[in-house]
């Protein structure tokens, strides 16, 4: 996938410069990007970051969207302004399955947690005020994370 990524990117910008008639070089001096960056681009050495390609595509006068567009159809691989790569297909959404599952298994692990810590302490809790506060803090850690799982 990885080398995919790069060879689409490294031909998009090859024949981007080619049809503009500019030099390695000359891309270099107009875009502030070092030469052998833009060397590495073209030989499929790197994935660059997105703000790069966003700034070779403005100067070559090439469509980022479009570039973006395709990238997605065939599942290539970018990287962000972090340096992180991010595929550009969304991730698919956990079945229903997973969700029950996953629903489960951290509600019991924030329950069993939970009388972990009320069954080490001698005095906990010392008043019904207490007991009353740490149970609406642990229904509300599973509400939280049974929202985030299951919210669309």
């Amino acid at each position: 996938m990885q080398t995919n990524s790069r060879k689409m990117t490294a031909t998009w910008l090859r024949e981007g410069r080619q049809s503009k008639g500019l030099t390695q070089k000359e891309l270099s001096e107009r875009s502030n990007i070092s030469i052998r960056s833009i060397q590495r681009i073209e030989n499929g050495e790197i994935t660059p970051r997105s703000h790069t390609l966003k700034t070779l595509a403005a100067i070559l006068g090439l469509s980022f969207e479009e570039f973006m567009k395709t990238a997605r159809e065939l599942n290539i691989y970018i990287k962000d302004d972090e340096g992180q790569e991010i595929s550009l297909v969304p991730t698919p959404a956990r079945s229903i399955p997973q969700r029950i599952i996953l629903s489960l298994g951290l509600c019991g692990i924030i329950l069993f947690l939970s009388i972990a810590y009320v069954s080490q302490a001698k005095s906990f809790p010392e008043t019904t005020f207490e007991g009353m506060v740490f149970s609406a803090t642990v229904l509300t850690m599973l509400t939280v994370v049974l929202y985030i799982l299951w919210k669309k």
